[in-house]
């Protein structure tokens, strides 16, 4: 079996020129059947499309190389190319070293882009090392209604995504089944009305080592990241065994979500079947219910109980609080770690809250108006401390 590629050394590889003697750039035209050409396509390649609505594509096997990237990208990044969706946009399957960069996706039925490890198989073991960058990539108006995504990722290891947005989707603006080593860097999640919009960003499905860094959620749904879930147990990466021990499998573990805002929405982040992981420098702004979550919803045995996150230097201002976290049945809420954070809502008790947080929680959980400006910055200096710094 293949040895895994270290993230970092995908990452620099993909930023390297390409070394390809033989290179060539595709030019498309709106309306022009591309998939053919991108499964033609060799390492260092580019299929550049010109301005206008495109064709969906789907095409298996599109592979680059380390160095020489195979990149489907828009000729002018400042007028980005759209992919006119049918029942998707964008399908690709075990595609291996991949940069999608300056692309609109609009008005998938299903998925906006949907990019997976299968191979006609059916097979499923551990994740396919993908080395995938998805870089300024946007994807609006996906379902509307039901699980139905805007990136959709599945059984991958090695993808960044980069300053990319998803406007309206139904089920979640980037699902994640199965993904390690993936990082979520800069992007926006939005949504929209008449949209289900479930969950902004979700990751399940034995996912794990991922990133969510610096990104902003807009009314993103009734989770807007949503760590865990309850996956099919056919769908994990790797596979849970029949014979696994009691409490080893997680829905996701070894998530990080730092320097992140979040504006409205039901809840910011929600835990479910998942090792909580790191919420950090977090700002969280008028949550319509509660700021966090911790739910267990896949109940078999082999799977143990959701554990808390450390939440630390995070600002969580609300209309009201009556309660910080909301705790299903079959969780460990005493695994929660409170380091620092601060807290404002009208006529929030600081003793109060302390005493509602389960788990090590540090003494300074502070309340106090830290007086938003427009950048949901704290104008106080007392509390600049607290909140994302993007």
């Amino acid at each position: 079996m293949r040895r895994p590629v270290p993230i970092a050394a995908v990452l620099l590889a993909l930023c390297a020129p390409s070394v390809s003697a033989g290179a060539e750039e595709h030019r498309v035209a709106p309306g022009e059947d591309w998939a053919g050409v991108l499964a033609r396509a060799a390492p260092g390649d580019e299929i550049v499309l010109l301005p206008g609505v495109h064709r969906p594509a789907s095409v298996a096997g599109v592979a680059g190389s380390p160095g020489a990237p195979i990149v489907i990208r828009s000729e002018r990044p400042d007028t980005p190319a759209t992919i006119g969706a049918g029942n998707f946009g964008l399908h690709l399957q075990r595609p291996l070293w991949v940069v999608i960069e300056d692309v609109t996706v609009e008005g998938a039925v299903q998925n906006g882009i949907n990019i997976d490890d299968q191979d006609g198989s059916g097979t499923i073991g551990e994740p396919w090392e993908a080395h995938l960058v998805l870089r300024r990539v946007t994807v609006r108006r996906t379902g509307p209604v039901g699980n139905f995504d805007g990136i959709k990722l599945s059984g991958l290891r090695g993808v960044r995504l980069e300053e990319c947005v998803v406007e309206g989707w139904g089920g979640s603006a980037v699902d994640m089944v199965g993904c390690h080593e993936v990082r979520v860097d800069r992007c926006t999640f939005r949504g929209m009305e008449g949209y289900s919009q479930s969950s902004g960003v979700q990751i399940k499905g034995g996912s794990r080592a991922v990133n969510v860094r610096g990104c902003r959620f807009e009314d993103a749904g009734m989770r807007a990241v949503n760590l865990g879930g309850s996956t099919g147990l056919e769908f994990f990466r790797p596979p849970v065994l029949e014979d696994a021990e009691p409490a080893t499998r997680w829905e996701a573990e070894d998530v990080v979500v730092r320097d992140c805002v979040f504006v409205g929405g039901e809840c910011a982040v929600a835990i479910v079947g998942a090792r909580g992981g790191e919420i950090a420098d977090c700002t969280i702004v008028g949550p319509e219910r509660w700021p966090f979550r911790l739910l267990q919803e896949t109940r078999d045995p082999r799977f143990a109980p959701a554990r808390g996150a450390t939440v630390t230097g995070c600002l969580i201002v609300a209309a009201s609080l009556r309660t910080p976290v909301n705790v299903g049945d079959a969780t460990e809420p005493g695994s929660w770690d409170w380091g620092p954070n601060l807290w404002w809502a009208p006529g929030l008790d600081g003793a109060g809250l302390r005493a509602s947080l389960q788990g090590s929680v540090d003494p300074d959980q502070f309340v106090a108006d830290p007086e938003l400006d427009d950048g949901l910055r704290p104008a106080d200096p007392r509390w600049r401390e607290f909140g994302a710094h993007r």
